[in-house]
Order: structure tokens, then C-alpha cells, then sequence
């Protein structure tokens, strides 16, 4: 996700670019804001005292938004707030989805604006190897793929009853053992990837411990299209942030074992912004909107606020903690 803040006007642009983001945005489209966006819109005429629809063509509309669903896009409805001259004005539904950009007009609070810029945080880089039984390539992943280098096998038939799969194999796990990335993802057509795996697994677990493994049906260039097509990378950066919401849960369940600096319930979460002793709130994506003026208070003390998925084990444990919890400044 891409965005620019006008805070002043109280205005957001955002592209989108993946499901993900799709996610994230249906925590903030809420219904009474403005969104602005590219859409169809029927053109009618008056014909005998009756509109007929003569055609279809691409309009910017703003909506004031009523109603929201989220599948594999989120359509918004709404009445129609601003529109070109030749346009009825009316209701209109806006289909939001990777690629579409939008802008919501809102008063804006700091969890949603530091939500939307996490979704649009660099992924740090990721290697990846293509390969099959006869070759393989190396790339690392940043803002764009670099190529790094090309290996051969050395043949793996039989010379003097010795195979050539162990220094072909061992080639590349030297390679893999060198590379600093955190993340590796293994993908190739065939089985070669799979005994590589093992290979990793059995002799080098912290190398094993980085790799993420992905089918494709080529080799080289042509393949790591394919992968870049699959969504393995979104896999990546989306494991990335339910890790740093997993380390914040389970810091909060260490400290409330020993009675420490952590509280939870909407309760005890109230009392403790109100003395102005929450670093930082996690609050359940689920209970936003019940939550909202209680975030609003949070936000007034300086608090941190983090929006934990319920979609992971640990978003899970939070709901059942009644969906809000807080890490302490200091000892109450």
C-alpha cells in the first residue's frame, strides 16, 4: 500500500496493492467518510418523459459512505456527494481493489494512520533460489528482483560409479549458508527443491529455519516471474508483521503471570489511560468499532496503538482477554 497524508484537510490517498491491504482498509472505510475513486457510471437520457441508460463510462465520483462488504474486494455504497455536471446524482457503489486509487476524507486518528503506513513499509531483502536438477539461479529481492549468479550441474550422471548430485547440491547450500537475508524462499519445478530442503534441514537448521518453499514450472527468469505472480512475497511481509504482533501479545502475557506491567479488559485499560500509564494499547481488530472513544482517550496520553489481527493464534488470546490490553510506563 502507497499512501500521502494531507492531515491538514484531513485527506488520505492511498494506492492499493495487495488483498492485505484490502484487509487493513476495512478497518478505516467506516460508514459517514468521504471516499473519492475511479468508477463505471451509467449515462441516461430522458426519452418520452422516461431515463433510459444509453451507455457506461468512467467517471470520479465521491461517495459519502453507508455500506461496506469486503470478499475479494471491498465495495463501498453511498450517496453521491460530488460528481461531474452530466452525472444524476444518486447512490453508486465504488469497487475498491489492488490497483485502485482512492482518496477518504475523515477525521483521521493516529492507530489508522500508523496502520496504513506499516502496510507500506520496504520488505527487508529476500533471496531467492529457482532450480531444478540442472541448474540453478540466485536472486535477491528488494524494491525490485536482482539477479546475483547462475550454477550449473556439474552432470548428474555417473563417472567411475561416483554421482555428480552431491557437489551440485553442496554448491548450492555453500551459496545459501553465505547469504544474510532473513528470509529465503526455495522454488523450482521437480523434486530437487524438496531434497535441497532436506539437505538444509538435516546439516544447516538455521539456514532451514529462513526458507519458505514455492512450486514453479520453470527455471530462471520465466520462473521467478511466476513466483513473484504466485504471492509468496506478500507471504513474507504479512508473516513479518504477525510476528511483531505476536511479540506484543506475548510480552503482554509474560508481564500479567508475574503481576507485572500489563493490564487488560476495558476496565482496567480505561483506568490505566486515564493515569496516563499506557505505553502501548493492542486492541483487537475485532472490537474497533466498540472500542473507538476509549482510542480516542489513548491517543490524548500519547499512547501507542496497535491493531492485533484475529486472524492469528495470538489475536486469538487478545479477543479472549476481552479484545484490549496495555504495556505499562511504569509499575501501577
Amino acid at each position: 500500500m502507497k499512501s500521502f497524508f494531507d492531515l491538514k484537510h484531513n485527506i488520505a490517498k492511498i494506492k492499493i496493492e495487495n488483498l492485505d491491504d484490502l484487509w487493513a482498509l476495512k478497518q478505516i472505510i467506516i460508514p459517514g467518510i468521504l471516499l473519492t475513486a475511479r468508477t463505471m457510471r451509467s449515462v441516461e437520457i430522458l426519452r418520452e418523459g422516461r431515463r433510459i441508460k444509453v451507455d457506461r463510462k468512467a467517471v470520479t465520483l465521491t461517495i459519502i459512505v453507508e455500506k461496506i462488504e469486503l470478499t475479494d474486494k471491498i465495495r463501498v455504497m453511498g450517496r453521491i456527494a460530488e460528481a461531474p455536471e452530466d452525472i444524476e446524482r444518486g447512490y453508486h457503489s465504488i469497487d475498491i481493489k489492488p490497483g485502485s486509487l482512492i482518496k477518504i476524507q475523515k477525521e483521521w486518528r493516529t492507530w489508522e494512520i500508523n496502520r496504513i503506513r506499516a502496510m507500506a513499509e520496504k520488505i527487508e531483502p529476500i533471496l531467492i533460489c529457482i532450480l531444478d536438477d540442472r541448474e540453478a539461479d540466485f536472486y535477491v529481492l528488494r524494491e525490485t528482483a536482482h539477479h546475483l549468479f547462475h550454477l550449473s550441474s556439474p552432470g548428474l550422471g555417473k563417472e567411475a560409479g561416483v554421482s555428480k548430485k552431491p557437489e551440485y547440491y553442496g554448491s548450492i547450500l555453500s551459496e545459501l549458508k553465505k547469504r544474510e537475508e532473513k528470509s529465503i524462499i526455495l522454488a523450482g519445478p521437480g523434486f530437487t527443491r524438496e531434497e535441497i530442503a532436506k539437505l538444509i534441514k538435516d546439516k544447516e537448521k538455521e539456514v532451514a529455519e529462513k526458507v519458505i518453499m514455492d512450486s514453479v514450472s520453470h527455471t530462471g527468469e520465466v520462473g521467478l516471474q511466476e513466483l513473484l505472480r504466485r504471492g509468496s512475497i506478500d507471504k513474507i511481509v504479512k508473516n513479518s508483521r504477525i510476528s511483531r504482533e505476536t511479540q506484543a501479545v506475548e510480552s503482554v502475557l509474560i508481564e500479567i503471570a508475574r503481576d507485572g506491567k500489563a493490564v487488560y479488559g476495558l476496565g482496567k485499560v480505561r483506568e490505566i489511560i486515564g493515569m496516563g500509564a499506557a505505553d502501548l494499547i493492542l486492541v483487537s481488530d475485532k472490537k474497533l468499532g466498540e472500542f473507538e472513544e476509549i482510542l480516542k482517550n489513548a491517543e490524548k496520553t500519547k499512547s501507542k496503538i496497535m491493531v492485533i489481527s484475529s486472524e492469528h493464534q495470538s489475536g486469538e488470546k487478545l479477543y479472549g482477554l476481552g479484545g484490549i490490553a496495555a504495556l505499562l510506563r511504569f509499575q501501577v
